[in-house]
């Protein structure tokens, strides 16, 4: 039997006694939501059923309401309580299953006995699995129903098109979708089904999506995470899969659906690109699931299918998982580069969601929602709005200095946010570029002097080069639209910096209570030392640097925390490093260099326990050639040193010949080639010192980040 399914005349009638007026009360205090519904089937209920007593006599004979929704969203209980409202009120209620019930006319009509009923309800359960008794059903059944007769059936698909449209029943036949719960009334029935003290409600709820027998599974599930991290149990996982998806044609059926689990919605060519034999077929097999629904950007599943498919494929197939992944997260970020600017934008809002799996802001919708909020430039109209945004969620004289000079400095670099349905504006972004520093900006704005100072300590910002700063972003908190306000700035922030090919930092300024430090540390954004103090308010600043971490590099370590969450000092495989003055470390990068094609020097070399290098995942021996390369190729950036760079890569990572030979081949005189080499020298081990220095800070600084030095607690 079926877990929320009830045999005809399992439920007690109006006319019982104690017992199961006692199971009615107790039923009808636990029920939760469904209002509208409710509202809807009163208004059939209480419906005349004399014609005569309708004024422009349009009642017919027999109402027919039809619900439909995927497996465990509630049907049943529905019809449960529909069944015990009518019988309270006098009503005959007859209930069908037809799932249970051979699908031929005389089966059925046993079933639904209405021999001399009169005004009856009839509740028709998995009405969808009358099939090819439809079109007897609707009519000859129904047709021979006493006038004033309610009928309810209950699918996972709506009644079919012909019915649907169908001018006879215009009138009488009303078509509801069900959709989860409000989260007011997710909350309740979370509570009502949970034993005893459950902790990670956020993580529960945001796992369920209002989905009702997920809630009533997760109430009661220990789950499968660290404390304080509820994940689902596999066999929750399980039971969510086989009860509301159920079983699939085939393989590459299944791996369609995971491919759509793992965005925000897909479209035929996304699925093109990683089932190109299949694509077609399989997009038109999905949008006709009940558990697919079909958006103006693509297919969407239902949320909790979405977290049940991509939580199994990670527990039941993890290399599988991740080569789906990466296959995703390229596609993705070519559209983001290659496409116009809303789909650029869209598909860095898909990168975001699978860059963080939806585990560091459960509940967070990571899809840009252009139905609900629209992204404009800030024009002169939109100023004082902005401002007022402001000083309503920040109230700071300091700050609205500085977002006034800023405004009308660079407007360009502000998008506002508006809600379509209202007009309001319901947050705003400030991002800002630097490709040299201005001695006006860093004298009016002391966070942009600090971001100055930060980047200047470790290396001058040449031309050619450019510095990012979110400087603002605010989302009104009293809003509805704000997450799909939120989710859209995300997108921006994530377009421009995948975009951008001279990017050298990237900075974050948020204040003490700001919601995204947690996902910065997940990005890799390492908190500086010291941040600004406007006022009252403290700044904090984050910040990544594009030098010492690409954006291939990045990515990878994305994947890396999406699947295993941020690596702590608490790991006992973290490497040891060792802590060099700067003239060995110096020594210690020429003998790197001159062991390149060695390996059996390089594994000597102490640059392999520098924190530059250990920090890093990976073969150390690997990582400190990838670095010394990237420092090599940095060398070219001021156009004067191009020779320096030429002679350092000649020599040493090309090598096969002499100096000499080098010096001729460059057609430089041996005491320039040899000036040049050392000067390239120079420039590299300089290039990773600054590494250095910076992975030292942040490991006295911030130990959650980078491996500490033996005998650190």
């Amino acid at each position: 039997m079926k877990p929320d399914r009830c045999e005809t005349g399992d439920q007690p009638s109006a006319g019982a006694g104690a017992p199961a007026r006692a199971w009615q009360s107790a039923f009808l205090r636990r029920f939760v939501g469904r209002e509208d519904e409710l509202d809807r089937f009163r208004v059939l209920l209480d419906k005349p059923s004399d014609p005569a007593a309708v004024p422009d006599d349009r009642t017919s004979p027999v109402a027919v309401l039809a619900l439909h929704g995927p497996g465990g969203i509630g049907k049943t209980t529905l019809l449960r309580h529909f069944a015990v409202e009518a019988g309270q009120r006098g009503r005959h209620v007859v209930e069908v299953d037809a799932e249970r019930t051979e699908p031929t006319e005389r089966a059925f009509a046993a079933a639904a006995d209405v021999a001399g009923t009169g005004r009856l309800v009839l509740l028709v359960d998995a009405a969808d699995h009358l099939g090819s008794l439809e079109n007897w059903f609707r009519d000859r059944f129904l047709t021979r129903l006493a006038p004033g007769s309610l009928v309810v059936l209950a699918g996972r698909r709506p009644p079919s098109l012909r019915w649907r449209t169908d001018p006879a029943w215009y009138d009488t036949l009303r078509v509801v979708p069900l959709e989860g719960l409000s989260p007011a009334g997710s909350a309740r029935l979370l509570r009502d089904t949970t034993t005893g003290r459950t902790a990670d409600w956020a993580a529960r709820l945001a796992f369920a999506g209002g989905h009702p027998l997920a809630l009533r599974l997760v109430g009661s599930d220990r789950g499968d995470g660290p404390p304080g991290e509820w994940q689902p149990s596999p066999h929750v996982v399980e039971d969510l899969l086989n009860r509301v998806v159920g079983p699939v044609p085939s393989p590459v059926h299944r791996r369609a659906l995971e491919i759509c689990a793992h965005l925000t919605e897909v479209t035929e060519d996304l699925l093109r690109v990683l089932l190109p034999d299949h694509a077609h077929e399989m997009f038109d097999w999905m949008r006709r699931q009940p558990y697919a629904t079909s958006h103006r950007n693509g297919l969407r599943l239902l949320p909790v299918v979405v977290q049940a498919l991509d939580r199994d494929l990670r527990w039941r197939a993890p290399d599988s998982y991740l080569s789906m992944h990466k296959a995703v997260r390229a596609h993705l970020h070519h559209l983001l580069r290659s496409r116009p600017e809303p789909a650029s934008l869209r598909a860095a809002a898909a990168y975001n969601h699978i860059q963080t799996g939806g585990r560091w802001l459960p509940g967070f919708d990571w899809s840009v929602r252009d139905d609900r909020v629209r992204e404009t430039i800030c024009d002169v109209e939109d100023v004082p709005l902005v401002r007022a945004l402001m000083r309503e969620e920040w109230g700071t004289e300091s700050d609205a200095a500085a977002l006034d000079f800023w405004l009308h400095r660079r407007p360009g670099g502000f998008r506002v946010y508006r809600s379509v349905r209202s007009g309001e504006v319901v947050g705003f972004l400030g991002l800002l570029n630097f490709d040299r520093w201005d001695a006006v900006e860093t004298a009016i704005d002391p966070v942009v002097a600090s971001v100055r100072d930060h980047v200047e300590a470790g290396r001058e910002l040449l031309p050619s080069r450019r510095v990012q700063l979110v400087r603002f972003l605010l989302g009104r908190r009293r809003s509805a639209d704000r997450p799909a306000a939120l989710a859209g700035m995300l997108a921006r922030i994530t377009r421009e910096l995948l975009i951008e090919d001279r990017l050298e930092w990237t900075f974050h300024a948020s204040g003490p209570d700001d919601w995204t430090a947690r996902l910065l540390k997940f990005a890799d954004f390492r908190q500086l030392p010291r941040g600004p103090l406007l006022a009252e308010r403290a700044i904090t600043l984050f910040g990544h640097d594009w030098g010492a971490m690409g954006v291939s590099e990045w990515s990878d370590l994305l994947d890396d925390r999406m699947l295993f969450g941020l690596r702590t000092s608490g790991i006992t495989s973290l490497p040891r490093t060792s802590v060099l003055s700067k003239a060995s470390f110096d020594r210690a990068v020429h003998d790197a260099l001159r062991a390149w094609h060695q390996r059996e020097r390089l594994t000597a070399n102490p640059l392999l326990h520098a924190a530059f290098v250990a920090s890093r995942s990976g073969d150390p021996e690997d990582n400190l050639r990838s670095l010394i390369l990237r420092a090599i190729e940095a060398i070219d950036r001021d156009p004067k040193a191009k020779l320096q760079k030429a002679a350092v890569r000649e020599t040493y990572v090309e090598g096969g010949s002499t100096q000499q030979t080098v010096a001729r081949e460059l057609s430089l005189s041996f005491s320039t080639y040899r000036r040049y080499l050392k000067q390239g020298i120079a420039r590299v081990s300089w290039q990773l010192w600054k590494q250095e220095l910076t992975q030292a800070a942040l490991a006295a600084k911030s130990p959650w980040t980078a491996p500490c030095p033996p005998g650190t607690p």
